[in-house]
Order: C-alpha cells, then sequence, then structure tokens
C-alpha cells in the first residue's frame, strides 16, 4: 500500500519540468537518451500496446546494457538503465487486465506508467484505445484504477480536450478521482491538425478545476522559453515538446539550440552505441535534418546502412571504431541466439545490413563474428 507522502513525491515529481512527449516511432531509446543528456527533466516513451509487450522476453545485451524486451525476434521495447529514473512508459491499451500485465512486465525498467488516452490514429480508435477512451470514460478510468492500485509506481494520462468545456472538465475530475499523479493535456481536440494553433487558453479552467494534482501542457512548445511560457500563461505545472524536439532535440538546453549538423552528430552515436534498429534510426534522422539541399541530406537519403549513414554525416570513424562490433554483436543475439529458439534469417531489406554486419558484404569490416558473441542475461 502506497502511503500519502509517497503519493505526494510522486506528484511533485510532474512540477516545474521539461518533458519530452511520446511520439510514435521518434520517441526511441536514442532519442530519449539524447534529450536527457540536453536536459530533459523526464521522458515518455512513444505508446506500446499492452498486449505487444506482456507475453515478451527480457533479456540485456551485456555489450551495451541495453534492455530488450523481445517477441517473435523483433524488439517491442528498449530502455538502458541511465534512463530509468527519468522514463514514462507510455501505454495504448482498451483493457484494465492488459493494461495490468503489461505494466507488471516492464515496471522494473521504468519510473512511471502514463495511459494514452489521446491519440487520434484510426489504429489506436478502431482497438478502443487513444482517443477513444475519451468517449468511453468508464472504461478509462477501469484502466486507471487497476493500475493505480495494483503498481507501485506514478500512474498518469493524456488526454485531448472536447470542443465543449464543461464535458472536459467532467472528464478530468473523473480522471483525477482514480488517484492518477498527474494529468497531461494535449490542447487540441482529437479532429484538429498539427498545424492548427494549440488552445493553451483551455487549460486555465482545467487547472483550477484539480488544484491538487500536476497538469501538463502538450501543444506548440518549440523553444526553451516555450516551457516557462507555458507554466506562466496557463498556469501549468510542467510542459512537453513534441514536434519542437524534432526540429531541434537541443530545445531543452537553457543555453540554446545547437547546430542541426551536432545533434544530428549526437543522436547517431547514441543509435550505434545503443545498436538501435537501423531502419528506425534512418527514419528518425530523416524526420530531425531538414537541410533537404545539402549534401548530407542527399547523401543519408540514399543510405542503404549505418556505414552509409555514419559516412554520409562524417562519422566513419565511430562506425569502425563502434559500429562494427556493437551491431554485429546485436545482429548475433537476434539471429543466433533467438529467443524463442528458432533460427531468424535476413531477408530482403534487411539482407544487406546483415551481410555487411558480420563482413560479407562488399566493402564491409572484417568482423569475425566468433570471437565476438553476444552475451544474453534472461530475467
Amino acid at each position: 500500500m502506497v502511503d500519502d507522502d509517497t503519493r505526494k513525491a510522486w506528484r511533485d515529481r510532474y512540477r516545474n519540468g521539461n518533458f519530452l512527449a511520446p511520439m510514435v516511432r521518434l520517441g526511441t531509446l536514442p532519442m530519449r537518451l539524447l534529450c536527457l543528456e540536453y536536459g530533459a527533466d523526464l521522458v515518455w516513451s512513444p505508446e506500446i500496446v499492452d498486449q505487444s509487450v506482456a507475453d515478451t522476453e527480457r533479456v540485456v545485451d551485456e555489450q551495451t546494457g541495453v534492455v530488450r524486451y523481445i517477441k517473435n525476434n523483433r524488439d517491442m521495447f528498449t530502455t538502458h538503465p541511465n534512463e530509468k529514473d527519468k522514463l514514462i512508459f507510455q501505454l495504448g491499451s482498451a483493457a484494465p487486465e492488459s493494461a495490468l500485465a503489461a505494466a507488471k512486465k516492464v515496471m522494473q525498467d521504468v519510473s512511471g506508467f502514463d495511459l494514452n488516452c489521446g491519440c487520434p490514429k484510426q489504429f489506436s480508435l478502431q482497438g478502443g484505445m487513444g482517443a477513444a477512451l475519451m468517449t468511453d470514460p468508464d472504461r478509462l478510468c477501469s484502466i486507471l484504477d487497476i493500475l493505480v492500485k495494483n503498481i507501485d509506481l506514478p500512474i498518469t494520462c493524456k488526454i485531448r480536450v472536447f470542443d465543449d468545456e464543461e464535458k472536459t472538465l467532467a472528464l478530468v475530475k473523473r480522471v483525477v478521482a482514480t488517484g492518477i499523479s498527474a494529468l497531461t493535456v494535449h490542447c487540441r481536440t482529437k479532429d484538429m491538425r498539427p498545424r492548427e494553433p494549440a488552445m493553451w487558453k483551455r487549460l486555465d479552467a482545467i487547472v483550477k478545476a484539480v488544484p491538487d494534482i500536476p497538469v501538463i501542457l502538450n501543444g506548440d512548445v518549440f523553444n526553451y522559453e516555450d516551457f516557462d511560457r507555458a507554466r506562466r500563461e496557463t498556469g501549468a505545472a510542467s510542459a512537453m515538446s513534441a514536434r519542437g524536439v524534432v526540429e531541434n532535440a537541443s530545445v531543452f538546453r537553457s543555453a540554446g539550440k545547437l547546430p542541426a549538423i551536432e545533434v544530428a552528430h549526437a543522436y547517431i552515436e547514441n543509435c550505434v552505441r545503443m545498436a538501435n534498429n537501423y531502419t528506425n534510426t534512418k527514419y528518425s534522422i530523416m524526420q530531425m535534418y531538414t537541410d533537404t539541399k545539402s549534401q548530407v541530406f542527399v547523401d543519408m537519403r540514399s543510405a542503404k546502412c549505418y556505414r552509409d549513414l555514419c559516412a554520409a554525416l562524417g562519422l566513419s570513424e565511430l562506425y569502425e571504431n563502434v559500429g562494427t562490433k556493437v551491431l554485429t554483436e546485436r545482429l548475433d543475439l537476434n539471429m543466433n541466439k533467438n529467443v524463442r529458439g528458432k533460427p531468424a534469417t535476413p531477408s530482403g531489406k534487411n539482407k544487406r545490413a546483415a551481410q555487411e554486419a558480420r563482413g560479407k558484404a562488399p566493402g564491409a569490416d572484417n568482423v569475425q563474428v566468433d570471437q565476438i558473441q553476444a552475451k544474453r542475461i534472461k530475467t
């Protein structure tokens, strides 16, 4: 049973903070570590559907320190001890029991859980998750209830606003009554697009309606100054940024943003050192680096593997000194020591990267895989 002092301490964690918002595909481990390095106080994982993680196997990669939750030879969720105390795991769920099973599975590696009640994407809506929960408050609150009562970590949720302010306030009061530690409000309706200005003015009434818990603003935070302005103008306890981070992850620096190329270098270094999935790495860096007319962008766009991507950014030395070993060990972990006992063989777009990592592709490093065996710890 969690005592009142602990619950107060949990609430205080969400006050006066600058946070990384949950971002589909972009908010993976390398980005979260980068944002923490630049000054983020807490970081949210992307939304992860409860059923995708509940029956995974937890594997620790001794080479990188990365903790991987693996299912059918795929990483469902990756994290690292360096972020544990600042990491909030965002759950996508439509059922209390499934949410609880997922939370119990990963709770040893995170410091809190957030229920996604605001995602307007069709995938979430048709599964009864995300913004669909806002129109089914009984289901929403039943998920929060079971998490609050059974998980000894702070539980929060993230919603949007309705067109009707009174309807929004009624939902907010019900949600807060479950005992959550904080509430994040994306200041747009489900049908509003990102290009439409976030309605910061709507937050004032919400903050006043639930004065005992932190309310976190989400929407249109693009600069370091915007974090303070959000608190000052709306009464929010904290603010989080998503698109501002994509534009430049150093948005958390009080000293100002760094040049885009410097941020790109730091991000790719994290990706290589953490052996991040290459497809995810390339997708993310192409979203982050917007100088589309530069030769760097052109070379990155044509990259087929980590070696190409590092070369495009002038980071070949990083690849040679770190990537060849780390990426090969990651491949060995996933292929030779398959957690389900079935051999996994690369095909299609993964074949070139697999060959390169093993030193068999044209121009690849001659890495002796049998001398570099990945070690796994099952827990």
